[in-house]
């Protein structure tokens, strides 16, 4: 589908902020769903709209979106749980109900964490569906709004469910601890069947340009991520921190004292998940859709995030 007009929301973040970057460049009008107009630069191709999705004024987004061709819905809390349910449920189903009559496309940035790891050894787009906290609840639940929409109203949408996002901004502290039990000599012996699920930012935005033009990518969902090894990502931060000499921690007495490191917050759900973590994410619905494979170069992104971290 060939459009020239696109709303944004999340355009300040670090997917937002690249994918406005890259429409510009190719000649789109940008219209910015943001709490702070302050935060773009004045260009002509940049139109703002101050509306906050903790508590959306309708008439403003109905102006905002009666302006767009195609909306790319990024915007999320992921900090704040008290905000999390308004802005990430409520303000979708806002954006939703102002679109849905107006046959104007969306892509929904969702998350990988709405499926239930502990039920399969591979997650595809129909697998069993639970969530684990408040952030991936409010996901689950926007996309199940999104789908009675697409039901009776036929609206128009591309679900995306991206992984654990690598980034030199990212926000999960994962690469940070793993980093830290290189650094302090420790060598935790992970199984061959630890997997860690993690995407590229680059990857994540060059793959949210090529699908929002195809037709066939409208009213399904993908799953985004790559699939490594732990213990191969963790000898590479050794490698490029040239580590030679280890405390040696068997891996269960390691998931024991997850609680009580000094790294890691006591009780601390999602990084006992993460490092138990045995289930792949497929991507074959996507490579087909796109005829490409997900390409991971970790070891590039490894090498520039420790550098920014000296």
């Amino acid at each position: 589908m060939k459009v020239k007009t696109i709303g944004i929301t999340g355009a300040s973040g670090i997917i937002g902020s690249k994918i406005c970057q890259n429409l510009l460049e190719n000649g789109f009008i940008i219209h910015v769903l943001t709490r702070n107009p302050e935060n773009f630069k004045k260009n002509p191709n940049i139109k703002t709209h101050k509306i906050d999705l903790l508590n959306p004024d309708k008439e403003k987004v109905s102006n905002f979106t009666k302006r767009i061709k195609f909306l790319f819905h990024l915007a999320s809390e992921l900090d704040d749980e008290s905000k999390m349910m308004k802005t990430n449920y409520y303000g979708t189903k806002v954006l939703v109900d102002s679109i849905k009559n107006k046959n104007i496309p969306f892509i929904y940035f969702s998350s990988i964490g709405v499926f239930d790891f502990s039920k399969s050894n591979q997650i595809n787009e129909n697998s069993h569906k639970k969530q684990f906290n408040l952030y991936e609840k409010t996901k689950f639940l926007s996309e199940e709004y999104i789908l009675k929409s697409y039901q009776k109203n036929n609206l128009k949408f591309i679900i995306l469910r991206p992984s654990i996002i690598l980034d030199l901004n990212m926000k999960s502290k994962i690469i940070d601890y793993l980093i830290t039990l290189s650094r302090i000599g420790i060598k935790i012996n992970f199984s061959k069947k630890i997997i860690a699920n993690f995407i590229l930012l680059d990857d994540v935005v060059k793959t949210i340009l090529e699908i929002f033009e195809k037709e066939k990518a409208l009213c399904q969902s993908f799953n985004i991520s790559s699939n490594i090894l732990l213990e191969d990502f963790l000898m590479t931060i050794n490698k490029i921190l040239d580590k030679k000499i280890f405390i040696s921690l068997p891996f269960n007495l390691f998931i024991n004292i997850i609680g009580l490191s000094l790294f890691f917050k006591p009780k601390n759900k999602k990084i006992k998940k993460f490092f138990t973590n045995t289930c792949k994410v497929s991507c074959q619905k996507i490579e087909g859709l796109l005829a490409g494979k997900m390409q991971l170069d970790y070891f590039n992104f490894l090498d520039d995030y420790i550098k920014s971290r000296k």
